[in-house]
């Protein structure tokens, strides 16, 4: 125990840490991204479909630019820059988003099936059609037994986000595209990592609960342009570089795994 709090205590001090200082060498990259960023936000519904590339484009500007003044990479002006470094890491990111959406997909299949499982042996004559005979089969007993899958699968898609979480940076430092080849890297640190963002995330967590508030208040519509700056800002200028300030922390701690094995 006492090991795990050093740890996530060291991840935490690091990436706060390279907070400041990543932002003053690649604040160029990061208004960039967040500029992209928020376009999703005020794009008309006929150009939705844009919504998704402008935000990997955005991060992979501004993880790029973080990363690559961690390695020593190529500098850009104040980080901004696109070239080969940056398109490794948008098929990362596509990669990881492709990997993630796979194992959701096949985890809420295996989900519906054991709700409905269970729905059914409550109620063997259940409705599926009607909302009432849904809630009077889940209930009781039921409701637990329904209730642990969703969990237990948002735990298997965040222990999979981390297991795949220093990917962009061991593809910055190896110079190739690294998804599950990385994977290794981040055996033994999954609690570590989970614990040290969730510390790191609670700052940018009450300012948002905060912004909603003041928003209720103020009367702003939903989509209002100055809380999105705010909470656009907050992403890109704090909690993208603490957390790649962090992760490169542990990837320097972390020994690569053997050639041709995933290390699990």
């Amino acid at each position: 125990m006492g090991e795990g709090s050093a740890a996530i205590g060291r991840t935490v001090r690091a990436g706060m840490a390279g907070w400041t200082p990543g932002v003053r060498t690649c604040w160029a990259a990061l208004v960039v991204g967040a500029t992209l960023g928020l376009a999703p936000r005020v794009l008309p519904p006929s150009l939705a479909f844009l919504g998704l590339p402008l935000e990997l484009a955005a991060t992979t500007l501004a993880y790029g630019a973080l990363y690559r003044a961690a390695f020593g990479g190529p500098a850009g002006w104040k980080g901004l820059r696109w070239g080969v470094q940056e398109w490794r890491l948008l098929a990362v990111q596509a990669l990881v988003t492709l990997i993630l959406t796979v194992v959701m997909a096949v985890l809420a299949v295996l989900v519906g099936a054991v709700v409905v499982g269970v729905a059914k042996s409550n109620a063997p004559g259940l409705d599926i059609t009607s909302v009432d005979a849904w809630r009077g089969a889940l209930d009781g007993p039921g409701a637990l037994v329904a209730g642990l899958p969703p969990l237990l699968s948002m735990v298997i898609m965040l222990w999979l986000f981390l297991r795949l979480s220093l990917a962009p940076a061991a593809t910055i430092d190896l110079d190739r595209i690294q998804v599950l080849s990385a994977f290794g890297r981040t055996r033994g640190v999954v609690l570590v990592l989970a614990a040290a963002g969730a510390v790191l995330a609670a700052p940018a967590v009450i300012l948002v609960v905060v912004i909603g508030y003041l928003r209720a208040i103020a009367g702003f519509s939903e989509g209002a342009l100055i809380p999105e700056l705010v909470s656009v800002a907050l992403v890109f200028f704090y909690l993208i570089p603490v957390w790649a300030a962090a992760l490169v922390d542990v990837y320097r701690l972390q020994p690569a795994p053997p050639p041709g094995t995933l290390r699990t």
